[in-house]
């Protein structure tokens, strides 16, 4: 039988063509169920069911009709728990959540809920840095990163993985001077091209979460 993983994004399962990527990385050998926190809403229904107030931390997110929402990570826990429960009863032993934000666990004995912020932290204290660089998809957002990556010494730019291309070349070129050796695409919405993108304008060494998270769970799941 083959092992089940639930992958759940931020966005809409309407949309989850463009995590076939991530998909392609674990299947055909293990079985992916996806869900979407924000499955069959509208904009309008974003705009009022994920409202956040100013100064609390939100997450950056696309949608199938072609433009970004912003919505409450304290709102996006609550349904991110509720769906990890329900693929665990549909018979889903792993959960992996497409966000490097910070989520509560279900305890449910002898499964796995994981949390790209917690696998990638300890991959980048094990890099051994004294000091590391990060882009997050929103300005607003470095306060928040710097208070969470505060033991890595961080420096961090902003550029969204949906938006202009150009805006993420420049965040990359902000580097190319800066004293760090190692960026970290801190959103899963980056992918595989743009995390050679920041290589190429930073000249610095990359990691890109959706790259490396697809790639531990098969490895812990199946030995490949």
């Amino acid at each position: 039988m083959k092992e089940k993983v639930g992958l759940i994004a931020l966005g809409s399962r309407d949309d989850f063509d463009k995590w076939d990527d991530v998909v392609s990385l674990l299947a055909p050998e293990i079985e992916v169920e996806t869900a979407g926190v924000l499955d069959g809403l509208t904009e309008e229904e974003i705009a009022e069911q994920f409202a956040f107030m100013p100064g609390e931390n939100y997450l950056v997110t696309g949608m199938p009709w072609g433009s970004e929402v912003h919505i409450s990570e304290e709102k996006a826990n609550a349904v991110v728990y509720r769906l990890a429960c329900e693929l665990f009863d549909r018979g889903n032993r792993t959960v992996l959540v497409l966000c490097t934000g910070d989520f509560d666990r279900p305890a449910v004995k002898g499964h796995l809920f994981l949390l790209p912020e917690d696998l990638m932290f300890g991959i980048l204290q094990g890099l051994r840095q004294k000091k590391l660089g990060f882009i997050v998809p929103e300005p607003g957002q470095i306060p928040s990163s710097l208070r969470q990556y505060q033991a890595l010494n961080p420096v961090i730019h902003a550029a969204s993985p949906y938006g202009p291309m150009e805006e993420l070349a420049r965040a990359a070129d902000a580097f190319r001077d800066e004293d760090v050796e190692i960026v970290v695409t801190d959103c899963m919405g980056f992918t595989a091209p743009m995390g050679r993108m920041v290589a190429e304008h930073s000249g610095k060494q990359v990691l890109v979460p959706r790259l490396v998270i697809p790639k531990l769970l098969k490895a812990l799941l199946l030995q490949q």
